[in-house]
């Protein structure tokens, strides 16, 4: 696996506890929308258990001339040290790698389930077809708490409008009075009243080990080919 040294250029907000982090590209770099890399921190001011190196799901598209990457703030030491690293300081990059990518036949529906931060491989996904206008009919059910909570949930919804192909179903858990969408957990009644023929499409799943366990006995009840489910989870380091 190719290991290059990329320097952090910005990081900002995306949602409450969701922060997004940009990354110098190196020269050449290609990588297909949903693929991972590891990102290991240099001499680290502190560690624990778990080591100085995670993997994350590249947020970024190969047309992007920067690498992103999102993640929830949590307080393991990797986190408290990525999150304080100064702007310019560089950390190890290795990959892309992963076989959690888009099926290549566009006549074959993709139905995307993302919880929470899951949303990151999606979001490359849905960008890259948008900018290349690509015909393929793409679902995304995207579940979380609260709106506050969902990252990219605007421009989700900008995309939604500009590529007609994709379609967005956000559902809150904890809906505010204001929310319109759907509420509560994506269920098999949800995928359903979406899905015109839900035995067609392929369907990819990523969240929580929980979750994600959750949705694909969900799919496999719903009589969906085990073949037509592809799983990542995000343990949430």
């Amino acid at each position: 696996m190719p290991l290059h040294l990329i320097k952090l250029i910005d990081r900002h907000d995306v949602a409450a506890g969701t922060r997004l982090f940009i990354f110098e590209k190196p020269a050449g770099l290609t990588f297909k929308p949903g693929q991972y890399a590891g990102f290991t921190l240099i001499n680290p001011s502190e560690t624990d258990a778990s080591g100085i190196t995670r993997r994350f799901s590249l947020l970024s598209t190969p047309d992007d001339d920067y690498l992103a990457i999102a993640m929830r703030i949590q307080h393991s030491a990797y986190k408290r040290v990525l999150n304080t690293l100064p702007i310019g300081s560089e950390v190890k990059f290795a990959g892309p790698t992963g076989n959690f990518t888009l099926h290549e036949d566009p006549t074959i529906p993709a139905v995307f389930i993302a919880g929470g931060i899951g949303i990151t491989p999606f979001y490359s996904m849905i960008c890259h077809a948008a900018t290349h206008q690509t015909p393929q009919k793409l679902y995304l059910f995207y579940g979380n708490q609260q709106p506050e909570h969902a990252a990219f949930l605007t421009e989700l919804m900008q995309l939604q409008q500009t590529h007609p192909p994709f379609k967005l179903i956000a559902t809150i858990d904890k809906p505010h009075p204001a929310w319109t969408g759907e509420t509560g957990f994506i269920t098999h009644t949800m995928i359903k009243k979406y899905v015109p023929d839900i035995l067609m499409p392929i369907y990819y799943i990523c969240g929580s080990p929980a979750m994600v366990t959750t949705l694909q006995e969900t799919l496999v009840e719903m009589g969906i080919d085990e073949e037509k489910i592809r799983t990542e989870d995000f343990p949430g380091y």
